[in-house]
């Protein structure tokens, strides 16, 4: 009778810790969820931080200064104006810092824009700033071209 009373005592002590394990694996994976949610978030343009003291004057002075190696910057603007050219469009904002002062942006017909950008609506603009060319091959540095718009 000895020997049953062992048998049954094994089986007790694995049957506790079953919980445990069970436990340890949903705050596992309750932890991934989690992890996964906040490294998505930051990943968006709302994410990221406008540009702090981003002054137009000086842009419009000497744009290629702005253009090396693909500098990102993030506007919190105002549409002002909407000029089609070609399949693409060329925006002008308003910045807080700003607000006298027109930012032209060029939001090139291959992107694919979540939001309908209308005049007089708040966006934060995600842009790029790049070396370009005119239509009659002339190149112009420190074009800021839209990679993602998303409503404010």
């Amino acid at each position: 009778m000895a020997r049953r009373a062992r048998k049954g005592s094994k089986k007790k002590g694995k049957q506790n810790l079953m919980p445990v394990f069970i436990g340890i694996g949903a705050i596992v994976v309750l932890a991934l969820i989690l992890g996964s949610g906040v490294l998505k978030k930051g990943s968006s343009a709302r994410g990221l931080e406008p540009t702090p003291n981003f002054r137009i004057a000086e842009y419009r002075q000497d744009g290629s200064r702005f253009a090396s190696s693909g500098n990102v910057y993030v506007f919190d603007g105002r549409v002002e104006n909407i000029e089609t050219v070609g399949n693409a469009r060329l925006v002008s904002i308003s910045i807080p810092d700003n607000p006298d002062e027109r930012l032209p942006l060029l939001v090139p017909g291959d992107v694919k824009l979540r939001v309908n950008l209308t005049r007089g609506d708040r966006f934060i603009f995600e842009t790029t700033c790049r070396t370009g060319k005119t239509g009659d091959g002339k190149q112009v540095k420190g074009v800021l071209i839209v990679k993602n718009v998303e409503t404010r």
